[in-house]
């Protein structure tokens, strides 16, 4: 998955008007704690608008989907709507550390 790619399918799932750039930084974060939390980088690597939308992101298929549950909730977060917030940040955790986890397994077993 791409940024553009996160960007276009959390528009079509949740119509917003949160600009681009602002859903670039929400990726942003989250890459910077899966370099920092996951992969253990010394070096946080940050997309740059409009030049990285077409690259390819940390997290992996099928475990993709992390992107646009962390748009999601970002979104609910600064429209106030809570309840959906907090629906969001669940789908999300349990995503994320299902991408965790398997990331763990793979790396463990290459050492």
């Amino acid at each position: 998955m791409t940024p553009n790619k996160a960007i276009e399918t959390v528009d079509r799932l949740k119509p917003n008007s949160y600009s681009d750039e602002d859903k670039l930084r929400w990726i942003n974060e989250l890459d910077g704690m899966v370099q920092r939390l996951v992969i253990q980088a010394d070096e946080i690597k940050q997309y740059s608008y409009p030049e990285d939308l077409n690259k390819e992101l940390l997290i992996p298929a099928p475990f993709e989907n992390v992107y646009t549950y962390y748009l999601e909730a970002k979104i609910d977060y600064h429209n106030r709507e809570y309840a959906n917030y907090n629906n969001s940040t669940m789908m999300f955790e349990s995503q994320f550390t299902e991408y965790k986890k398997w990331y763990i397994r793979e790396n463990r077993a290459r050492r």
